[in-house]
């Protein structure tokens, strides 16, 4: 069983901003994401959402030259006006070509 490097890229959004982020992440290259609904609270209040606490958690697994681009992308286009967050970790799977465009 051989493991092949990739990164989980996770993104803490106001619900709001998912569909925008899920776009902007296809377009750029993933070929799938998972979303779930959190709860959770920061040291800055810029939520617009109508429930501050109630939060999007959108993981996508990717290489790293995509993660780091759709990060960069989602910077650029949401961090000074909206709650959001996002990091990346290493993991280790194993069907790499499941996350290859087709």
């Amino acid at each position: 069983m051989k493991l092949i490097n990739f990164k989980l890229l996770t993104i803490i959004c106001e619900p709001v901003l998912s569909s925008s982020i899920l776009t902007i992440s296809q377009d750029l290259g993933a070929t799938g994401f998972t979303v779930t609904e959190v709860n959770g609270q920061g040291n800055f209040d810029k939520s617009s959402g109508e429930i501050p606490d109630l939060k999007s958690k959108i993981e996508i697994v990717a290489e790293q030259h995509l993660a780091l681009k759709i990060m960069k992308a989602l910077a650029d286009n949401f961090f000074k006006n909206y709650s959001l967050i996002t990091y990346v970790s290493d993991i280790s799977i194993l069907r790499p070509e499941k996350f290859e465009r087709v």
